[in-house]
C-alpha cells in the first residue's frame, strides 16, 4: 500500500496542508484572534462529515445522470452539492447553542469547516493532470472552499437570528447562491480550461472582497442572546439601528457635530504593508524572468506550461499581496455611525379607525420599517399606511404594528410590517437613494 503512494501525491498533500495553514493563519490573526480550540476541532470534524455528505450525494446524482455535461458537473454536481454539504455541516455545528454565537463566529468557524472540506476534497480527488496543474488547483480551490465556508457561516447565522421568512430565506439564499455561482464558475474554468488567467483571480478576489465586507458589517451586529434580552429579531434590530442612526444625524446637524471623520477605509497596518511587498516582489521578478529568459524557464521546468508559470509565479503572488493590503481596510464603524450628507426619508400616514398619525421613515427593508408615533399602540394591530416619496403616494397599504415601545426620552415608536412587499415603492425608493448617495459621495465630497 505504501509503495503505491507516489512522490507527486505526497507533494500535493504537503502543499494542501501548507495552503490550509497559510489561509487559516491569515484569517485567524486578521480578525478573530481569540477562539476555543475545542470548537475549532469540532468544526474541522464537521468538515469531514460535510465532505462525506457531498460524496454520497454526488455518487447518487452521478448514477442518476452519468453524463450531465460541463455545466451540470460544474454548477450542480460539484458547486451546489458541495456548498449545500458545507451549509448542512455549519448548521449542525451551530444549531444547539446558536444564541451564544455571533455572525463573526459564524464566519470564522465556517472558514475552518470550509478549509477542512477543501483539504479533504483535494486529497480525495487527486487528479493526475501533471504536477504543476495540480499545484495550481490545490492553492486556488482550497481558499475558495474556505472563503465560501466563511460566507455560508455568516449568512446561516443571519438565518438563525432572523424571524421574518423574507429576511431568513432571502439572505441565506443570496449568500448561498453567490457562493455556488463563483464556485461553479471556477469549476467550469478548470474543467474546460477556459480563461484560467482571468477566472481564477476573479473568483478568489471577488470572494475575498465580499467576505471582507461581510466581516466589517458583522462586527457591529450583536449576538443572539443580546437579541433575546432585547426581545428583537435581527431584522428588527437592524431597522431600529438604521432609524437611530438617521435620528442621530439630525441631532448632530442641529448641534453642528460632524461625522466626516468616520472614514470607510482605514490605512493598512505596517505588518500587512510589509507582507504586501513580500509577495508582490516575487511576482514582479517572475514577470521580468518570463520576458527576458522564457527559454530558461522551459529548460529548467520542461513540464511547466507558460500559462501555469504565469498563474503560479505571477498571478498568485499578486493576489496574495492584494489580500494582505486590503485585509481589514474596511472600517466597521462607518456602517454604524457614518451618515452621508443628506439622508432620504418618506412621509407616512397611518390610519386606524378614526385615528391618523403623520410621521416619517428613514429606512425600509423589504416590507418592514420603524415609525415614530405620538402614542402607544397595542401589538399586532392591523392598520393602513399611505407612503409618500417625493410627489408619489402609495395609498392604502395594509399592514401590522408588530410592537410599540417608548424609549428613554419618552418618545414612542412602532415596528411595522406591511402585508405585501411594496415593490413599486421600493423601486422608487432605491432609485432616489442611489441618486442621493451619488450626490453625497461625489458632488458634496462628503466621503473623506
Amino acid at each position: 500500500m505504501i509503495s503505491q503512494i507516489s512522490i507527486p501525491s505526497l507533494i500535493i498533500c504537503l502543499i494542501n496542508l501548507l495552503t490550509l495553514g497559510f489561509y487559516y493563519s491569515f484569517y485567524r490573526f486578521h480578525f478573530y484572534r481569540y477562539t476555543e480550540s475545542f470548537l475549532q476541532y469540532t468544526a474541522f470534524a464537521f468538515s469531514i462529515f460535510s465532505a462525506g455528505v457531498a460524496i454520497a450525494i454526488q455518487a447518487a446524482l452521478s448514477n442518476w445522470l452519468p453524463d450531465g455535461g460541463p455545466y451540470w458537473n460544474a454548477f450542480i454536481l460539484s458547486s451546489f452539492v458541495e456548498e449545500f454539504a458545507k451549509l448542512l455541516g455549519i448548521y449542525l455545528f451551530f444549531r444547539k447553542n446558536q444564541d451564544e454565537f455571533t455572525v463573526t463566529d459564524g464566519i470564522f468557524y465556517g472558514l475552518v469547516l470550509g478549509g477542512g472540506f477543501g483539504l479533504v476534497e483535494n486529497i480525495l480527488y487527486f487528479i493526475n493532470t501533471g504536477l504543476w496543474s495540480q499545484v495550481l488547483r490545490s492553492i486556488t480551490a482550497l481558499p475558495i472552499h474556505m472563503m465560501n465556508g466563511g460566507l455560508v457561516g455568516a449568512y446561516l447565522m443571519m438565518f438563525l437570528f432572523h424571524k421574518n421568512p423574507i429576511f431568513k430565506w432571502g439572505k441565506l439564499g443570496f449568500g448561498f447562491f453567490i457562493c455556488v455561482g463563483i464556485h461553479g464558475l471556477y469549476n467550469l474554468s478548470i474543467f474546460q480550461e477556459i480563461d484560467l488567467l482571468f477566472v481564477l483571480p476573479f473568483c478568489i478576489l471577488s470572494l475575498f472582497f465580499f467576505l471582507e465586507l461581510t466581516i466589517a458589517k458583522s462586527r457591529i451586529l450583536v449576538p443572539g442572546h443580546i437579541l433575546k434580552l432585547m426581545n428583537m429579531s435581527m431584522e428588527e434590530y437592524e431597522i431600529l439601528s438604521r432609524h437611530n442612526r438617521h435620528e442621530g444625524w439630525i441631532q448632530n446637524v442641529q448641534k453642528h457635530i460632524s461625522t466626516s471623520g468616520i472614514k470607510l477605509l482605514q490605512f493598512p497596518s505596517l505588518r500587512h504593508s510589509i507582507l504586501t511587498a513580500f509577495f508582490i516582489i516575487p511576482g514582479i521578478l517572475s514577470v521580468y524572468l518570463l520576458t527576458e529568459s522564457p527559454e530558461w524557464i522551459s529548460f529548467k521546468f520542461p513540464d511547466l506550461a507558460l500559462q501555469d508559470y504565469f498563474a503560479l509565479f505571477v498571478m498568485y503572488p499578486v493576489i496574495l499581496s492584494l489580500m494582505f493590503f486590503f485585509a481589514g481596510i474596511l472600517n466597521p464603524y462607518f456602517f454604524r455611525d457614518r451618515m452621508l450628507a443628506v439622508p432620504l426619508f418618506s412621509s407616512v400616514d397611518l390610519h386606524l379607525n378614526n385615528i391618523e398619525e403623520n410621521s416619517a421613515i428613514f429606512h425600509i427593508q423589504a416590507n418592514m420599517f420603524y415609525l415614530p408615533t405620538s402614542q402607544m399602540f397595542t401589538e399586532n394591530t392591523k392598520v393602513k399606511f399611505d407612503l409618500w416619496i417625493g410627489l408619489d403616494c402609495f395609498v392604502g397599504l395594509s399592514g401590522t404594528i408588530l410592537w410599540c415601545r417608548e424609549n428613554e426620552e419618552g418618545n414612542c415608536g412602532a415596528m411595522c410590517q406591511l402585508d405585501k412587499i411594496p415593490f413599486p415603492f421600493l423601486i422608487k425608493w432605491h432609485f432616489l437613494r442611489l441618486k442621493q448617495n451619488f450626490k453625497n459621495l461625489f458632488l458634496r465630497k462628503s466621503f473623506v
